[in-house]
């Protein structure tokens, strides 16, 4: 599975595409993307190809993917173009933890997510505003913590 063969391309298998990424991870410490060129040790491969065939389901691959789900499913890399689902429970917990180590609640200018890679305040409070990655919409960061702190805030009896 080592580039050309006779002038086409060798089948390839997942699991030396992903022994190729592997390596690229070791020596660059991050891992490869389509645009990252030729494919060091592999003669004649570059990532645009590997991404083409996953996605096109040639050189014996089954198709309907890419380099960015191969790598989120088998290696669990983040994919910035679909990022993990979220729900309420899951940014609440986020928030108390970030409320604990930062003595205020989040806000959509907090910054990165401490504990969830690649995620960030500004992105979850998209998401609810959008209703994507499974949140309902039409809501803000901000008007999730209120209402939570209105939910555990003791009513006072007359």
């Amino acid at each position: 599975m080592t580039g050309r063969t006779g002038g086409r391309f060798a089948p390839l298998a997942p699991q030396g595409v992903l022994a190729w990424a592997d390596a690229f991870f070791e020596v660059r410490g991050r891992w490869p993307v389509a645009g990252d060129g030729p494919i060091d040790g592999a003669a004649g491969e570059t990532w645009a190809a590997i991404d083409a065939a996953l996605s096109k389901g040639n050189r014996g691959l089954h198709g309907g993917s890419d380099l960015a789900r191969l790598l989120q499913r088998r290696r669990g890399v983040r994919n910035r173009k679909a990022p993990p689902a979220l729900s309420e429970a899951l940014i609440l917990r986020w928030a108390r933890a970030h409320q604990r180590r930062e003595g205020a609640w989040p806000n959509e200018n907090s910054g990165p997510v401490a504990g969830a890679e690649g995620e960030a305040w500004a992105n979850v409070d998209q998401a609810l505003r959008e209703g994507n990655r499974d949140l309902p919409g039409g809501d803000t960061l901000a008007k999730l913590l209120a209402r939570r702190a209105r939910a555990t805030t003791p009513t006072r009896r007359r």
